[in-house]
């Protein structure tokens, strides 16, 4: 496994392997990958070789390095969940397909710096699952579901047991004029609303104001609900002086 000098980079120093590693094939789907024991295993034991051979080159470090200090900074790839599942701890390869598959990761090398070393992956090989298209049941020609004419379970299909189906709600076009018809429909009920609580307030207002001028109605004078407006009939109207039909 040898590992190749360091090369000064943005993230730190990145130490390349030559040839790199390829590591057992993990499924995939919806862009999430799965671990499997193998995998686990493999990654442990490239880990701990790597680590080792690190120790054995003191030229790439200012002092000699130790296990205590290198073994920190190279953290797990993998490791569990407080329900015990697999998670992946350590960077992952881009995965150029959204289907499902398995793939197997190369390890290209390391990259180290004063607070970490991590492992930099590719994709070595990709396998993608076709989708899987469920067959559409199509009529045989003999009888409804597959059996032959002359078996117990033949069935008939009789059009006049088959409830028809509701009628369909009438479809209305909208447009922009409709839209905006229907707009200033409502704002002018919106402002006969409010002219008409102005106008009863008003009312209010006055008939308060008679009553402190001039006292309560007599009983022979005539009430102010008398002055509502009421249906009225056309011959009412025509009665009223002042009225003329137009026909």
């Amino acid at each position: 496994m040898p590992l190749q000098s360091p090369k000064r980079n943005a993230a730190g120093f990145f130490i390349t392997l030559n040839p790199p590693l390829k590591a057992p094939s993990i499924p995939f789907a919806s862009g999430q990958w799965t671990l499997n024991a193998e995998w686990c295993t493999w990654a442990d034991g490239q880990r701990s070789a790597l680590l080792g051979e690190l120790m054995g080159h003191n030229n790439w470090f200012s002092k000699p390095p130790r296990r205590e200090v290198l073994d920190p900074l190279f953290s797990p790839w993998y490791g569990r969940t407080l329900q015990g599942d697999l998670q992946l701890l350590s960077s992952t390869p881009d995965l150029p397909s959204s289907k499902s598959g398995t793939a197997a990761w190369q390890l290209e090398g390391l990259v180290m710096s004063a607070t970490s070393i991590a492992p930099i992956w590719s994709i070595a090989e990709l396998t993608e699952k076709e989708d899987d298209v469920e067959p559409i049941p199509f009529f045989d020609g003999e009888s409804v579901g597959g059996s032959k004419p002359d078996s117990d379970d033949e069935r008939e299909i009789n059009l006049e047991d088959i409830e028809p189906a509701p009628p369909a709600a009438p479809t209305q076009i909208r447009n922009r004029e409709w839209e905006a018809r229907k707009f200033l429909a409502k704002e002018r009920v919106r402002e006969t609303r409010l002219k008409a609580q102005i106008a009863a307030r008003m009312a209010e207002a006055e008939e308060a104001r008679y009553y402190r001028h001039f006292g309560d109605l007599d009983d022979a004078e005539s009430h102010f609900s008398e002055y509502d407006l009421t249906d009225e009939s056309e011959s009412e109207k025509e009665e009223k002086p002042g009225f003329r039909s137009l026909d």
